[in-house]
This record gives structure tokens, C-alpha cells and sequence, in this order.
């Protein structure tokens, strides 16, 4: 699985972690397309049990908040 994908004039990239070696956090920095100044790093309490299973739901996460249907904490 891909960790980083271009979506609506933005790039989408996973930064989920491991933690209690057991699962993975939902993470994710999103970066409009030409402006490496205006970053957003945003996470969820929701974790994973593999790693694949974080990228895809970060992912889709980082969709959300560009398309305006989620307000994420920082």
C-alpha cells in the first residue's frame, strides 16, 4: 500500500506509528499541491492492529478533511 497519494490539489501522506507493539495510530499530513509551507498534521484516537489497516484509513481520513466533511484535532 501506497502511503502518500495526491488527492484535489493536495498531497495525502500516512504518518502512522506503532505503538505497544500491538497497533498502529491514525495519522496523517496533508500539504496543498505547490505550497510545502502550509502543512497540516492531523490524528485520530482510533488505532489499528496492522499497518496496512492504518495507511488505508489514514488515508481516507486525509480525504475527509479535505473535502470539509471532518473537523480533525491537531
Amino acid at each position: 500500500m501506497n502511503d502518500l497519494i495526491e488527492y484535489n490539489g493536495h498531497t495525502i501522506e500516512s504518518t502512522t506509528k506503532r505503538v505497544d507493539d500491538r497497533e498502529w495510530t491514525l495519522e496523517v499530513r496533508i500539504t496543498p499541491t505547490g505550497d510545502d509551507t502550509d502543512v497540516r498534521r492531523c490524528r485520530a484516537p482510533n488505532t489499528y492492529a496492522t499497518k496496512r489497516a492504518a495507511v488505508a484509513n489514514s488515508l481516507a481520513f486525509g480525504r475527509q478533511i479535505v473535502d470539509g466533511k471532518l473537523q480533525p484535532r491537531k
